[in-house]
């Protein structure tokens, strides 16, 4: 889940870059089932206050939830890990073994189809691009040893129920690591926030997706055992390491963008993307749990500029990196 985004921003990115570019409770399929369960969804906000609720019975557009399966050539991991390999995740946050020295995302051309905000076209855009991000990250993950698993993506436009719980039509996207699922909700970045350009909404998959990677690595699960042990993720500390979590997916996401536009994707799609991420943040919201707008902004940079793995290693930076 992202933060919500600051109203009323303007602004160009100039730059043109050219370099190589979280929980809940069900048992998976498989033997490595274990390692990516717990008990809350990532970017699991609060559920929204009473006059945002009323307002949904103003919306006129169609509400309607479609999901899809990945491409023939990943389907047989939609279901499951794929257990001939053996291959499994590592629950490790600092010292996890994905933080290989100049490892980064791969450059990956995608070929996204023409975006329209109602609920059956995004879900077609992020269906497009999921493979593109699979593939993006695929050497990575494997030269770590660690598992590739295509997750898979829902779109809705109205409430909907997950294994990590109710969500609304009203609230951000969200990640459940027990279903390896990518639950966009499409509505409420048309018609609440009203973004319009399609890379915006590539950034925020491109979040959501960070967090896909931190649950087929195993960071997912070691999170969830560090709050665990912190007093619960509203603890003082548990904040910290939920922002420590959001953060480096948001620095992930930054990685992604950079592999795609260097595999050809325009900068009408990258730089919007990159703009919408810069603004997101805490001070819109009344919890502490995603960091300021001044450290997404330096978090997804980093990810792009750099593509480097260790550069979003969140959980060994100081704290003020993560306020």
């Amino acid at each position: 889940m992202r933060p919500p985004k600051r109203k009323g921003n303007g602004g160009v990115i100039i730059a043109l870059v050219l370099v190589g570019v979280t929980l809940c409770g069900i048992t998976l399929v498989g033997a490595m089932a274990s390692a990516i369960t717990s008990d809350r969804a990532s970017d699991y906000d609060s559920s929204p206050t009473s006059s945002e609720a009323g307002s949904s019975s103003t919306r006129t557009s169609t509400s309607r939830t479609t999901s899809s399966s990945t491409t023939s050539s990943t389907t047989s991991e939609t279901s499951g890990y794929d257990d001939s390999t053996q291959i499994q995740p590592v629950a490790r946050l600092g010292d996890h073994p994905i933080n290989i020295q100049d490892n980064g995302a791969v450059n990956t051309p995608c070929n996204l189809p023409t975006f329209r905000t109602d609920v059956e076209s995004q879900d077609r855009f992020y269906q497009a691009a999921l493979p593109c991000l699979v593939e993006a990250w695929r050497p990575l993950l494997e030269e770590a040893d660690l598992p590739v698993r295509t997750p898979k993506v829902v779109t809705s436009g109205s409430d909907f129920e997950t294994p990590c719980g109710t969500r609304k039509w009203n609230q951000t996207a969200m990640y459940c690591p027990g279903s390896h699922t990518i639950y966009m909700t499409a509505r409420y970045y048309a018609e609440k926030e009203q973004l319009s350009e399609p890379g915006a909404y590539l950034g925020q998959f491109a979040h959501e997706f960070g967090h896909a990677v931190q649950g087929m690595s195993g960071i997912s699960t070691a999170f969830g055992d560090a709050a665990y042990d912190a007093g619960g993720r509203d603890t003082p500390s548990g904040l910290e390491l939920t922002r420590r979590s959001e953060l480096q997916a948001t620095c992930f996401g930054g990685m992604t963008l950079a592999a795609l536009q260097n595999g050809g994707v325009s900068n009408d799609y990258i730089f919007p993307a990159l703009y919408d991420s810069r603004g997101r943040g805490d001070e819109h919201s009344n919890v502490r749990d995603h960091g300021t707008t001044k450290n997404n902004n330096a978090w997804v940079d980093q990810g792009f500029y750099k593509n480097e793995i260790t550069q979003c290693n969140t959980w060994m930076a100081d704290a003020s990196d993560v306020s």
